[in-house]
């Protein structure tokens, strides 16, 4: 079970360092020094994060 397991976490991490890497944002060697939150958080940032909008109310004159 655990090498099941080390499996599938190196394949995610291999898919979050080639996501990565695609987008051309970081090099390899920074990359291989993140862990595997960082990796995520970083993939979810750049493919996922909708720019928030500021909601500012309309002042009438």
């Amino acid at each position: 079970m655990s090498r099941k397991l080390q499996q599938a976490l190196e394949q995610q991490r291999e898919y979050y360092i080639n996501k990565l890497l695609l987008i051309g944002v970081y090099d390899s060697l920074v990359l291989d020094g993140m862990t595997m939150s960082e990796l995520k958080t970083e993939y979810n940032y750049f493919f996922y994060d909708v720019p928030s909008k500021k909601v500012s109310p309309i002042k009438k004159a």
